[in-house]
């Protein structure tokens, strides 16, 4: 696969939801979103297939989101990956490779204003959970309230995953 490849899709529709601290559903303009608070650290999950095309390196995640009324601050993310490996990790614990930030951006001075931010992921068990074509994975979602400064909801429209 050549570096810059799409290699998965997320959008709200496919969300998969916590016991607690989860993002909602909600609407802007009839386009489906999930409301990430400002406050608690709210997350959420995808899951899907590794493409059989994937070389095994590097990942750029890219999350496309707005803010629901704010028009000053800045907004981040965290990304992790967890490797579902056929006769791997037992699937009643988590085992999340480490967190990784997509930095705090400035939101656009208009409310729901779409922008696209990224981070790249090292391939390997910290980075990547050293996921494989052909293997299952999930991937969680989180809004970086400890580190962002926008008040009010970040509005998350999808998720792209990159081979790098």
């Amino acid at each position: 696969m050549a570096s810059g490849d799409t290699l998965a899709i997320f959008t709200p529709h496919a969300a998969q939801f916590p016991a607690s601290n989860y993002a909602t559903f909600n609407t802007r303009n009839t386009h489906l979103v999930l409301q990430f608070d400002t406050t608690t650290q709210e997350t959420i999950y995808f899951s899907g297939v590794m493409p059989r095309n994937y070389a095994g390196g590097n990942l750029t995640v890219s999350v496309t989101w707005s803010a629901a009324s704010a028009i000053t601050g800045t907004i981040g993310w965290g990304v992790t990956f967890e490797r579902i490996a056929s006769g791997g990790d037992d699937m009643d614990a988590d085992s999340f490779a480490t967190e990784q930030t997509i930095t705090a951006t400035t939101v656009s001075g208009t409310s729901g204003v779409v922008l696209k931010t990224s981070v790249t992921i090292t391939a390997g068990a910290t980075g990547t959970d050293s996921i494989a074509a052909g293997d299952d994975f999930r991937i969680r979602i989180r809004r970086d309230v400890a580190n962002d400064t926008a008040t009010g909801d970040a509005e998350l429209w999808s998720v792209e995953i990159r081979e790098a």
